[in-house]
């Protein structure tokens, strides 16, 4: 199969060129959990010479500490000065440990799947609101999240819309009511959105490391 996606990326390669498309075309690194055949396809790709490089096979269904040891194996065969894309990954966690390997793209319907069934992530941990714990809590999501669900939004005439309670989220859940996942998957997106702003501050300032003990930290903290 390793050998049937280079011949694939091959065959982009050329029409590709041949359409003139001004898009980037990838080549994807396959070769299953195998370091030495995920070591070959990277070698023969990157002497094809793609605009980036994608990591792909490795959110199919395989053990957690499988993806973690192709995720730190590969990303080093690839050149550093073109993208390396890790596909269909994943936690807030993956994304930081793919961050810490050299990753600087991913892709993954987590935040909008699991919104969709009441698992919502935050700083401090991940939130099932559909739990019946959260069914008087008065307070947000979580407390240092700024978007819609959570803290509102601000119109141009000064008033607030939106910032709801836990409670009422949980409310909207069990009746079944579509603004339920709605919001929920508007503060999934923007609790991604917002750790993918913090890492790029980090690595800008060099201090990547000690913010990424941070984030391990208050993850493991858990909901209140």
């Amino acid at each position: 199969s390793m050998e049937l996606s280079l011949r694939w990326a091959q065959r982009s390669q050329v029409e590709f060129a041949r359409l003139a498309n001004r898009n980037a075309l990838f080549g994807i690194v396959q070769g299953g959990m195998y370091e030495a055949l995920r070591e070959e396809s990277a070698q023969r790709l990157v002497e094809l010479d793609f605009a980036g490089y994608a990591i792909g096979g490795v959110s199919v269904g395989e053990p957690k500490e499988a993806m973690l040891r192709i995720m730190t194996h590969t990303p080093g065969r690839l050149p550093v000065h073109k993208p390396r894309y890790l596909m269909g990954v994943g936690t807030p966690e993956d994304l930081v440990e793919g961050m810490a390997q050299g990753i600087d793209l991913f892709d993954c319907v987590m935040p909008t799947r699991n919104a969709r069934n009441g698992h919502l992530f935050t700083r401090f941990g991940d939130l099932k609101i559909r739990n019946a714990r959260h069914r008087a809590d008065p307070r947000p999501l979580d407390p240092t999240c700024a978007c819609h669900a959570c803290r509102g939004t601000t119109m141009p005439d000064g008033s607030v819309t939106g910032g709801f309670s836990r409670a009422y989220l949980h409310h909207l859940e069990r009746c079944g009511e579509m603004l339920a996942p709605m919001l929920a998957s508007i503060h999934n997106l923007h609790y991604y959105l917002n750790l993918m702003r913090e890492a790029r501050a980090a690595l800008e300032a060099g201090d990547f490391e000690a913010w990424r003990s941070r984030f391990k930290a208050e993850r493991a903290r858990g909901i209140d």
